[in-house]
């Protein structure tokens, strides 16, 4: 789902390892930032008078926020001044919401509920991107020990660092990721999928310790699956987002409260100009067209990616799916946040 931050070692066709391209200016002229870090101005329901700042990790889940700049989706509804700074982890965008900084960030579902369960502030404008089968897998070398989701019981398993929500070295799920893999587990390993060996790491690292032989199975999302599985043969052994977790929502846009309060416009332009994106992301080409462009992907991989949904409305009941298996595999507390008050519902 997201790629890897920009400068940190990208797998490439023969094996060897490349600095992906830079963006520039972040988000590869789609965005024209200015040196305000501060968050918009406004009077209450009133016209933004400064910048809408979107935080974002450039990766597969925000291709129709850089569409909707790219193809003037945001000034249509209204917003002229958008500004979409790049950020390298979920933790970092939501901090920056939270100080003002940014006014919008495109954050991952577990991040968002972990925060609003300790500190609840945030409201979801719009749901970003939807599972579908293949976006995130458990793979393995071909020939190993490891012949079926039973045989990962107490191995270590490299897990993706960019969205952890509980930091190295817990005995349970530490991110959504690791909670929905979690949840597959149980119906080979029950209760026993509650205490896998996750190893927190770049996902570049995962996909070369598998091949090295360090690490005997990593979980993965796009485009590693594909590099993973077209450098050197690596196999699948667990779907993570499949039966009880197949569709589930991934990750939102979301704001403060105060801010959703006092700029109740821009929300309702923002609500239009995203879901207008998200309908056209779901044409022929034009995700894998951008990816090149915000994440430093390769064409081909950009191409050959299996890509989830972009849904166009928000479900309460997905979101509840997904507070419901972070609170059951211990992300959040038992006592999760209630999803209907946080989601701004259009036109109101």
């Amino acid at each position: 789902m997201r790629h890897d931050p920009v400068g940190a070692l990208q797998p490439a066709r023969g094996g060897r390892w490349l600095r992906p391209r830079r963006l520039a200016g972040a988000a590869v002229g789609l965005a024209v930032l200015t040196a305000a870090g501060c968050s918009s101005g406004s009077t209450p329901g009133g016209t933004v008078t400064g910048p809408v700042i979107i935080a974002a990790v450039p990766g597969i889940d925000t291709a129709p926020l850089y569409l909707a700049q790219k193809d003037g989706d945001f000034a249509a509804a209204g917003l002229r001044n958008v500004v979409i700074k790049s950020y390298t982890s979920e933790s970092a965008e939501l901090a920056a919401l939270q100080s003002g900084k940014a006014d919008i960030a495109a954050s991952d579902y577990g991040d968002i509920f972990f925060a609003q369960a300790n500190s609840p502030d945030l409201r979801v404008l719009a749901d970003s991107y939807d599972a579908s089968a293949g976006v995130l897998e458990i793979l393995t070398m071909p020939g190993s020990n490891i012949s079926s989701p039973a045989d990962l019981q107490g191995q270590p398993i490299g897990v993706p660092n960019d969205q952890l929500v509980i930091g190295p070295g817990s005995n349970h799920a530490v991110s959504l990721e690791t909670a929905a893999a979690t949840q597959v587990l149980t119906n080979y390993l029950g209760n026993g999928a509650l205490s896998m060996n996750w190893k927190p790491m770049s996902q570049q690292q995962e996909i070369s310790q598998l091949q090295r032989g360090v690490l005997p199975a990593v979980l993965v999302s796009e485009p590693y699956i594909y590099e993973a599985q077209s450098q050197f043969g690596a196999v699948e052994v667990l779907d993570a987002y499949s039966g009880s977790t197949a569709g589930m929502p991934l990750t939102g846009y979301v704001a403060t409260s105060s801010w959703v309060t006092h700029n109740a416009a821009a929300v309702a332009d923002f609500q239009a100009a995203i879901g207008n994106a998200q309908a056209n992301a779901s044409m022929t080409g034009q995700v894998q067209q951008l990816l090149p462009r915000t994440t430093g992907m390769t064409a081909a991989d950009a191409d050959l990616s299996t890509i989830g949904t972009y849904p166009t409305s928000t479900s309460v009941t997905g979101l509840e799916r997904v507070v419901r298996l972070l609170a059951n595999t211990n992300v959040i507390a038992k006592n999760p946040p209630a999803v209907p008050p946080m989601i701004v519902k259009p036109g109101s």
